[in-house]
């Protein structure tokens, strides 16, 4: 059950940034929550590896 909720994070983060830098590209917003969206995306990236990986 890990593994699967870890992947569908995965999939949700990987579904979600290019999202966010389309929307970037097209309305524009501050330029501090790109980098903040990134980051944010790193770690729930992460976070899914790791419960990916548990056992």
């Amino acid at each position: 059950m890990r593994q699967t909720i870890g992947m569908l994070i995965q999939i949700a983060v990987l579904a979600f940034l290019p999202m966010i830098i389309f929307y970037q590209l097209n309305f524009g917003f501050r330029l501090v929550v790109m980098p903040t969206c990134t980051m944010i995306g790193i770690v729930v990236f992460w976070i899914g590896t790791r419960l990916r990986e548990s056992k």
